[in-house]
C-alpha cells in the first residue's frame, strides 16, 4: 500500500508540474511571438447645428458606461467629429452639447447613441483575427467561446473597471496588441488551452469574489507567521 501510494504521489506530482509548466509556457507565448496588432476603430458622428445664435461650439463626450463619461472632445463650431482608437468589442456611448463662449453656459446632454466597435470577444465565432480564438482575447481562445461564464466575467471587469480610467484602458490596448498571435497559438493546442484555464482560474476567482479573495490573499502570508511563531517555541 504504501508502495502504491508513492507511486501514485509522484504521478500526481508530475502532471501538477506539467500543469505548470503548461502554464508558463501559455504566458511566455504572449511575449515571444510577434505581436500582431488588433485594428482599433474609429467611428464619424454628424449633428444639425444649433439655431440658438448664442451658441458658438460643441462637446462631443463618450465613455463606456451609459452616461457616464470619461471622454470630452471640444470641436469648435464643427458639426462633425471622427473619434478613433476604439477598441474591439467594446460598447462605447456618445453624447453632445452646445455652449455659448460669451456667456459661458452649457446646454443639457443630447439623446445618447451607443455604437459596439465590431470585433473582439462581441464578434460571432469565428470572425475574429484569432484564428478561432474570439478575435483579440486569450481568455476565449482557452474556453472556446466568448459566451463562456469566465470570459463573460472577464470581459465584464474590463468594461466596468478597466476602461473607467486611463491605466486601465492603456492595460487593455496593450492586451489587444498582443493577444491575437497568443490566441491563435493556444486555440491550436488543447494542452495549452487546459493551462490557460488553470492558470484564469484564480483570476476569474478573484473578479467574482474579491472580498473572499482579499481575505485568503491575506489569510495566507499570516498563517506562515503564526505558523514561525509556534515553532519557534
Amino acid at each position: 500500500m504504501e508502495k502504491f501510494d508513492a507511486h501514485a504521489n509522484q504521478a500526481g506530482a508530475i502532471r501538477r508540474f506539467r500543469i505548470l509548466a503548461l502554464a508558463v509556457l501559455a504566458i511566455l507565448s504572449v511575449f515571444s511571438l510577434t505581436p500582431q496588432p488588433c485594428p482599433a476603430a474609429q467611428i464619424t458622428l454628424a449633428w444639425d447645428p444649433s439655431p440658438e445664435p448664442a451658441v458658438t461650439g460643441y462637446r462631443v463626450y463618450y465613455g463606456t458606461s451609459s452616461y457616464y463619461y470619461t471622454a470630452v472632445v471640444d470641436v469648435g463650431n464643427q458639426t462633425v467629429l471622427t473619434i478613433s482608437g476604439l477598441l474591439p468589442g467594446v460598447t462605447y456611448f456618445f453624447s453632445a452639447t452646445a455652449y455659448s463662449e460669451s456667456t459661458g453656459d452649457e446646454s443639457y446632454f443630447s439623446g445618447e447613441i451607443a455604437y459596439t466597435v465590431p470585433g473582439g470577444a462581441s464578434s460571432a465565432p469565428g470572425s475574429g483575427s484569432g484564428g478561432g480564438g474570439g478575435g483579440c482575447f486569450i481568455a476565449t481562445a482557452a474556453y472556446g467561446s466568448y459566451l463562456a461564464p469566465e470570459v463573460l466575467t472577464l470581459r465584464e471587469f474590463r468594461d466596468r473597471y478597466l476602461l473607467t480610467h486611463r491605466p486601465g484602458q492603456a492595460f487593455v490596448a496593450w492586451y489587444y496588441r498582443v493577444s491575437p498571435p497568443a490566441a491563435a497559438f493556444i486555440a491550436e493546442h488543447e494542452s495549452l488551452k487546459d493551462a490557460v484555464r488553470w492558470g484564469l482560474t484564480p483570476v476569474v476567482y478573484a473578479v467574482k469574489h474579491p472580498v473572499a479573495a482579499l481575505l485568503l490573499l491575506v489569510s495566507v502570508p499570516l498563517a506562515w507567521i503564526v505558523r514561525k511563531g509556534t515553532q519557534r517555541r
